[in-house]
């Protein structure tokens, strides 16, 4: 079931019992270092402002993008900043885009009950032909126009474009480039298969029974309690489980829970758990979740409660992922439609969100950003997408990186299986059937 492994051993589920019950031993971790500390929050101050983050974005994504320019247009090409622009005069310039954008939601819309105001309708996508781009740096700003594709593009995004300035002042853009793929740590050689489970959006509390079922089975496939000999010893070889955000149904959460979250800033009493919940919707970075949510797993010491993102070491491959926040609002605010394109998408532009803190809530850094792709992963997912998704892509330095869109379990009973050995990734699907139906049949277990 999760390889070959599996079907080449003899069947041994409608077989007479055997005198010698076998026994698999689960495959260790040789290696595991958890890398998200600088997710992590340290002093907890949010008298900031936003613009800190932005500058910082810029000064520390500056280097890499003037390098990946002078490779692209060659050593020669000028570099200068927006105030030491000439009309006509061609140049290479370093800056971040502000995407304006009219149908981009707006505070109003917070407070359209208290003042009678008709709020905007609710979009899957807030792109608009009419959508304008603009290359900020630290002192000054200029609207682009020109060979951009300004539908793909974000705001936040930090990218070198190659043009000149009109005499109307707009910088007409002949070609741009981003900072693409950070340098990668090599891979070692496994000798044998080992696995890592990512799931997201279980739903519990959601009271659906065939959703607790697909949960159930789940966890007797990776604990070995399904399936005959050849699939239990595939599943030893799960060496780890990643549950990438989303646990909790959303019919855990009361109207009163949601205003809680939505005004956390405003109401000290919002601080509940309720209240936390709902904001794994609207924020990117979310610290740990605290061990007394857990008190009967925090006992065993293989429970590792991590940041959104995560980033971890498991035998020498480099996972980076999140619950799916980043991607899901890109996916709002461009025309990319599909969840591995825009993971790619920010791979190449070398940074995990771009689009926070404009439109996806996040903590006011102001030292460093670190959302910033500073070591390329091996794996790359995020969770909760519509459906599973991966392939591999290739860096311009021999970069080898598998992405993966985690699909939400409750909806489509679907978890994922990366082989650390090969980097291959399957889908492993269950599928429940309730005690209307007629046909059971209906219970299926497969890759």
């Amino acid at each position: 079931m999760f390889s070959e492994q599996a079907a080449q051993r003899a069947h041994t589920l409608l077989s007479p019992p055997s005198a010698n019950n076998a026994t698999f031993a689960r495959v260790p971790v040789a290696t595991y270092t958890n890398s998200s500390q600088p997710f992590r929050l340290g002093e907890r101050s949010f008298s900031r402002q936003y613009a800190h983050i932005y500058a910082t974005r810029l000064i520390q994504m500056r280097p890499f993008l003037v390098s990946r320019a002078q490779q692209h247009w060659g050593s020669g090409i000028q570099i200068k900043k927006l105030c030491e622009l000439q009309p006509g005069e061609k140049c290479c310039v370093v800056g971040t885009l502000f995407k304006a954008m009219p149908l981009q939601p707006s505070i109003l819309r917070e407070v359209s009950e208290e003042h009678n105001l008709l709020p905007q309708p609710p979009r899957s996508k807030y792109i608009h032909p009419d959508d304008e781009l603009v290359l900020e740096d630290e002192l000054q700003r200029i609207k682009l126009e020109g060979s951009i594709d300004v539908s793909t593009l974000v705001t936040g995004t930090v990218l070198a474009v190659l043009g000149s300035v009109r005499d109307d002042g707009k910088f007409l853009v002949e070609d741009h480039c981003f900072a693409e793929l950070a340098p990668q740590t090599p891979t070692p050689a496994l000798d044998l298969d080992r696995f890592v489970l990512l799931v997201s959006g279980l739903g519990l509390g959601g009271g659906g029974g065939e959703s607790l079922l697909g949960t159930q089975l789940l966890v007797d496939v990776v604990t070995g309690q399904l399936g005959d000999e050849g699939e239990q010893c595939s599943a030893a070889q799960v060496s780890r489980v990643i549950l990438a955000g989303n646990l909790l149904s959303h019919s855990t959460q009361s109207r009163d829970s949601i205003n809680k979250a939505k005004y956390l800033t405003k109401k000290s009493q919002a601080a509940s758990v309720e209240a936390v919940k709902m904001l794994d919707e609207i924020l990117l970075q979310l610290s740990p979740l605290h061990p007394c949510m857990f008190p009967l797993a925090t006992a065993y010491s293989t429970l590792q409660l991590v940041t959104n993102p995560y980033q971890a070491t498991i035998d020498g491959v480099r996972f980076l992922g999140t619950a799916g926040q980043n991607v899901s609002d890109i996916f709002r605010y461009s025309s990319m439609e599909d969840h591995l394109e825009i993971l790619e998408w920010t791979l190449r532009v070398r940074h995990i969100s771009p689009t926070a803190p404009d439109t996806l809530g996040c903590y006011p850094f102001y030292k460093t950003d670190p959302f910033i792709f500073l070591e390329c992963p091996h794996v790359y997912f995020c969770g909760n997408t519509p459906s599973f998704g991966s392939k591999i892509i290739q860096g311009p330095e021999d970069q080898r990186v598998l992405l993966v869109a985690v699909p939400d379990f409750s909806a489509t009973q679907t978890a994922c299986l990366v082989n650390l050995r090969s980097l291959a990734c399957q889908p492993i699907s269950f599928s429940g059937f309730g005690a209307e139906e007629e046909d059971l049949g209906g219970l299926g277990l497969g890759p």
